[in-house]
């Protein structure tokens, strides 16, 4: 992890202190809710999934190991917790039997899933320190999948306009923003032709 406050805490933590579990869930909090997102995708059980695993986490908080980041060992009890729920709902996402959920819980690790969130929550930093037009045109664009077209006629701006100048520009933004976090766009949006493809 590298940051000597987050060490300090992890380490307090592990000692039972019932004051440093509640300053890691204010550090924490944002990360661990996208670490739940990424790995059920489902909004109806978001709520349960992360109160259930801050609960899990505090009456465990003794058997924490310091030496692990804080936040794999919470993405460890997000997928547990998310994989008891799958269990308890078998039709999830209206597959009979398994879900795309929990075939994705059998393919990515802890860690994996923590440096996910970690991944998203600098991008929902950088996408927050952007003008709200441009944040508005990067969710439509790479969230939402919209054409330059659709994107053109809800926003207001020549097609051409969006292709050439402003959707370089805000990618651009975007790129100088998380490198700083020394994250690289290609992480995020492997395919960066898409700003300028149809």
């Amino acid at each position: 992890m590298g940051d000597p406050q987050e060490e300090r805490l992890q380490q307090a933590v592990s000692g039972g202190e019932e004051s440093a579990f509640e300053e890691a869930y204010k550090v924490f909090a944002g990360r661990v809710r996208l670490a739940a997102w990424r790995i059920s995708h489902r909004p109806d059980w978001l709520d349960e999934i992360v109160n259930e695993s801050w609960y899990r986490a505090f009456q465990k908080r003794t058997s924490y190991d310091p030496a692990k980041p804080f936040l794999h060992w919470m993405a460890g009890i997000v997928q547990n917790v998310y994989r008891e729920q799958c269990r308890k709902s078998p039709l999830t996402l209206g597959v009979t039997g398994e879900s795309e959920g929990e075939t994705r819980l059998d393919t990515v690790t802890p860690a994996q899933l923590a440096d996910e969130a970690e991944t998203l929550a600098a991008l929902n930093d950088c996408i927050g320190k952007l003008s709200p037009e441009d944040a508005r045109l990067v969710r439509l664009r790479f969230f939402e999948n919209k054409t330059l077209r659709d994107i053109s006629e809800s926003v207001g701006v020549p097609e051409s306009t969006l292709r050439e100048a402003r959707l370089p520009g805000v990618m651009d933004a975007l790129r100088r923003c998380l490198e700083k976090k020394n994250i690289e766009i290609s992480q995020i949006f492997p395919a960066q032709g898409g700003a300028e493809s149809q």
